[in-house]
Order: C-alpha cells, then structure tokens, then sequence
C-alpha cells in the first residue's frame, strides 16, 4: 500500500494495476511484457529480466490465544515457499499436520482473526494486530527469514519504470529499518 501511494504522486499519470498471483504467472507476465515489476517469494532465473533483492521478511509465529500453547491444533500453515518449509521442518520436526494450508499470508491473518489459531506470518503484515492486542507471538518460537526479490525488464529505458524501481527500493529499505527496531510483544 505504501509503493501504490508512493507512485500515485511520484507519477500521478500512470495508472496501476495490482495483481496477486503465482510466481510462474508472474514470471511469465514480465516475459510477455504483460507486467512490469514482480515482487516475490521464489523468483525463477530467466533470461532478459533481472531479479533483485528486495528485502528480508520475518516470518514470526503469531497465536490469537497465548493459554492454547504450542503445537496448536488451530494451526494455520502458509505456504511460503521451500525456504521456509525447510526452515519450519528443521525446528518442528514433529510438527502435526495444519488444520488449514493457505498460499496467501493474508487469508491466513483473516482465518487466524476470525477462528483463531496460530501461524508463521510477515512481521509487517502482523504488528498491527499485535500492537492492538488481537495477536501475540509464541514464546520461545524461532523468527524465520524470507527474502523478497523484485523482477524487471532487463532492457527497459522506461524512466517511468526506473522511477517506480526506485521507489520500491527506497520503501523496502524503510520497512528494513523499521523491522529492525521493532520488538514485538510476546
């Protein structure tokens, strides 16, 4: 939300368009020329688009109930990539199987929200929700990194484009920093 405000007035004459998708979609849209920019989890290596890293998220396992413990049988799994699934079964090994796998970080927050639960979420996505009350992280449970990388038109001399490249830098290191300093209660 902050990149849409951002080049709103960076380049009040483009008009955007925002898509959530797979990874391949995406990849395949910047091929095509359908896309622009994807920002994303496990970008694929392809020739003439060049992929950047972006920014580390930090994955931290959030509970709505702190008295329902850990294992929790209202865990939601989200599917954050291999990265992550690798990291998650070197420290749960004996982890139960989730009560609900989604793809998308935030219809994981929503169920979590609404049902309750647990569940490995973007610290940026979550501190709201833990500033508020609603959430807490898990004590003792490991933070998890997953870097996001942009991928671009390697050939482009677009200033439009440079321009919104840019930006996304500038507020991914903000986020960085502000992800830094934050201590989010247990």
């Amino acid at each position: 939300p902050h990149w849409v405000a951002w080049m709103r007035e960076a380049a009040p004459d483009v008009s955007l368009r925002l898509e959530i998708g797979f990874e391949a979609d995406i990849m395949q849209g910047l091929i095509e020329g359908t896309v622009d920019i994807g920002v994303m989890y496990t970008p694929t290596s392809r020739s003439g688009l060049v992929v950047e890293p972006l920014f580390d998220e930090t994955l931290l396992l959030v509970t709505s109930d702190l008295k329902r413990g850990w294992p929790d049988e209202g865990y939601i799994h989200i599917d954050w990539g291999p990265e992550f699934h690798a990291q998650f079964s070197d420290h749960y090994p004996d982890a139960p199987p989730p009560t609900l796998v989604a793809n998308i970080g935030w219809l994981g927050v929503q169920q979590l929200l609404t049902y309750g639960g647990s569940g490995y979420f973007p610290q940026r996505l979550v501190r709201p929700y833990i500033e508020a009350g609603q959430l807490w992280r898990v004590p003792d449970s490991p933070q998890f990194k997953l870097p996001a990388w942009m991928a671009f038109p390697r050939d482009s001399d677009s200033a439009t484009l440079k321009s919104a490249l840019d930006g996304l830098r500038e507020l991914a290191r903000a986020e960085q920093t502000r992800d830094a300093g934050a201590t989010p209660k247990m």
